[in-house]
């Protein structure tokens, strides 16, 4: 897998591949946001998803509960990613590093989350980060940010709590925050 970094004699993996089941499970809590008829391919160490379709790649940030066509090919989607800004901004490198240096270890399964989530008024810090199995992590922000946008009228109430039905609508627009919105160092 690309973008395993040594930090502090610990391999530490920015981009992580799981089970296609695992994927599964985990995404139909955030169909309401469209990631019906997009393959997802590998997550960041965050739980951040890139998804694939005919149309390109996708990212769904699972910190500002947005979906987003980012990249019309694979090699932009690298070229990003490789780029210090995509090591920044996507894949939180800075984090990945701090949380290296406490000793913090993801499992095959899982992922980094932020506890309590920084949607909710959590700190985006290392501190604060915990690992996760991917398909519960990806369950509980989906349905977190579903539930923050009823509150808040970005979604309506009415929108199905059965997930199959919402895959056949359009899918609700995405607002895009500010990553970290509100989170302090």
């Amino acid at each position: 897998m690309p973008f395993i970094t040594r930090w502090f004699d610990s391999l530490v993996d920015m981009l992580r591949a799981f089970d296609p089941g695992a994927f599964a499970y985990g995404l139909t809590s955030w169909s309401w946001l469209g990631v019906h008829g997009k393959t997802p391919r590998f997550t960041t160490a965050f739980g951040d998803v890139f998804l694939e379709s005919l149309e390109g790649w996708w990212f769904l940030d699972t910190l500002e509960g947005s979906l987003e066509l980012r990249w019309p090919t694979a090699v932009e989607l690298y070229a990003e990613l490789e780029s210090p800004e995509g090591r920044g901004d996507l894949l939180l490198e800075d984090i990945c590093q701090e949380v290296a240096a406490r000793g913090v270890v993801a499992a095959p399964d899982e992922v980094f989350t932020f506890s309590p989530h920084p949607a909710v008024g959590g700190r985006l810090h290392a501190e604060r980060v915990e690992p996760v199995r991917l398909e519960l992590a990806l369950r509980l922000t989906g349905d977190m940010h579903l539930a923050l946008r009823r509150s808040s009228g970005l979604v309506s109430p009415a929108l199905p709590m059965d997930r199959r039905a919402s895959e056949h609508s359009s899918p609700q627009p995405a607002v895009q925050p500010a990553r970290g919105l509100g989170a302090q160092p």
